[in-house]
């Protein structure tokens, strides 16, 4: 049995992706409007999705999917 396919995503704060929080493995690539949850020390961050993007490396010409987020409080 194959394994399910996964994609390594880039996850930034701020408007423009300013800061990178945390790069993980998705089963899909999340689309705008959407929440990804994560552990932080026994309690979950919630973090909406406000942009998606991807961004080719200029030297291996590898691109890689992004997305930016808003933190939910």
């Amino acid at each position: 049995q194959e394994a399910d396919a996964v994609m390594k995503v880039e996850v930034f704060a701020g408007e423009h992706g300013d800061t990178l929080l945390f790069a993980g493995d998705f089963p899909a690539m999340p689309r705008i409007g959407e929440t990804i949850s994560r552990d932080a020390d026994g309690y979950f961050k919630y973090y909406d999705v406000t942009d998606v993007w991807y961004r080719e490396d200029a030297q291996s010409g590898q691109v890689q999917a992004c997305v930016s987020v808003k933190l939910n409080d």
